[in-house]
């Protein structure tokens, strides 16, 4: 909660926000990539933020890797927007993220461990703004060395780390229970590619 707001006002926020996200999974809706429906514009908000909301793509989603020869792989799709202490249209920010996904999958117990761990470095996350019908914000595929078929619920805990500080700011963290099998969808090239912990272990056993 924010210093000086009410349960309320945080309640009401909350919801203002869940709307937006909302209006991104209903655009996203039957889509088979997340720039079929981006919009660009020279105009980007910039701010400092104070909170960051994520909305994850609920199917494993299979893009070609240029790592790799193109081969498809598989990886978790998402949309981040940053927001200041009034929750109105989300803006940019110089910065970096960390992503740690963890199986969820009922009947396994909690994870003690993350099952993979992305860092995107500021450079990166520039490269990834976009802007769709809710705002600016970032478009961003992960790729998933450690998928497997048999997990259908995930953890996606995430936070964005402000280029100026002072501390990292948390996205709630909600369990995705992916609801069909995994889908092909395609990104434009290989600078969007983010590397995992696992994938940066593979290859360097290879070398």
């Amino acid at each position: 909660m924010m210093p000086g707001n009410s349960p309320e006002q945080e309640s009401t926020k909350k919801r203002h926000t869940n709307s937006l996200v909302l209006s991104w999974f209903l655009l996203a809706a039957g889509c088979t990539t997340t720039d079929s429906f981006v919009f660009r514009t020279n105009e980007k908000p910039m701010g400092a933020p104070c909170r960051v909301v994520v909305a994850w793509a609920p199917e494993v989603r299979f893009a070609p890797d240029p790592a790799h020869g193109g081969v498809p792989s598989p990886g978790i799709a998402g949309r981040i927007f940053l927001f200041g202490e009034e929750i109105t249209s989300p803006f940019l920010a110089e910065g970096a993220v960390v992503i740690d996904v963890y199986d969820d999958t009922p009947g396994k117990g909690n994870a003690a461990l993350p099952l993979e761990e992305w860092r995107i470095d500021k450079d990166t996350l520039k490269r990834l703004e976009r802007r769709d019908a809710v705002g600016w914000g970032y478009t961003i595929f992960l790729p998933w060395a450690t998928y497997k078929p048999e997990i259908k619920q995930v953890q996606m805990r995430l936070r964005f780390e402000p280029a100026n500080g002072p501390a990292p700011l948390y996205a709630d963290v909600v369990p995705i229970t992916f609801k069909n099998n995994a889908v092909s969808m395609s990104i434009q090239s290989s600078e969007h590619v983010i590397k995992s912990s696992a994938q940066n272990e593979t290859q360097a056993k290879r070398n």
